[in-house]
């Protein structure tokens, strides 16, 4: 249901901004990097570090010479799990364009766990869904001679959440009565596990 959503969403923001682009300049950001945050708990209680890759593209439309609306799509690992990020989001310019710039940039949505396999046997049917991400970061803009395209650098912060279900099977065949229960039709008993991962994000890349 989350991922259904975050289509909708991003279907009709991608509308927008297509339309939009028609009028404006189209802009680009891909760019590829690492998450660094702590990872699974050890044996000892502790959480050990983790640092997986991440990558990103971003794609908008210029509403003026700082201010870029878009959406972004890319793949985020997080250990044993497959993330694909897709937002809606904005980029700030500060300072003369064909110059060094510092900007800004905003994106918020959802995880997809479209690459995760739904694991169903006689018995239980297990998988993953995504939740909501934030992701603020702070950047560096560096042109390239022809003005073209531009070299860029990015440090954030993103905000991922995740979720396991696993159910088993009701092999009884009685039909529970409408509203008596709260599990979803055909499971005898259903447990969600909750993640919430919280990541220092660096990456590198172009725009154009």
């Amino acid at each position: 249901m989350r991922n259904r959503v975050i289509y909708l969403i991003l279907l009709f923001f991608f509308s927008y901004v297509k339309a939009l682009a028609q009028e404006r300049a189209y802009f680009n950001q891909t760019e590829v990097g690492f998450l660094w945050g702590k990872g699974t708990k050890s044996w000892e209680g502790d959480y050990e570090n983790r640092m997986n890759l991440t990558v990103s593209s971003f794609h908008g439309a210029k509403i003026n010479a700082h201010h870029v609306v878009g959406f972004g799509i890319g793949y985020d690992q997080y250990e044993n799990l497959s993330l694909i990020p897709i937002s809606l989001g904005w980029r700030g310019f500060l300072g003369k364009e064909g110059r060094p710039q510092l900007f800004g940039g905003m994106d918020l949505g959802g995880g997809s766990t479209l690459l995760e396999k739904k694991e169903t046997t006689d018995w239980y049917s297990n998988w993953y869904e995504g939740g909501l991400m934030l992701h603020p970061s702070l950047g560096i803009r560096l042109p390239a001679k022809n003005g073209k395209w531009a070299l860029s650098g990015t440090l954030g912060y993103k905000r991922q959440q995740a979720y396991f279900f696993e159910g088993s099977f009701d092999r009884s065949g009685n039909q529970p009565l409408p509203g008596s229960s709260t599990l979803p039709r055909g499971y005898s008993a259903m447990t969600e596990t909750s993640f919430l991962f919280h990541s220092l994000v660096f990456r590198m890349g172009v725009m154009f």
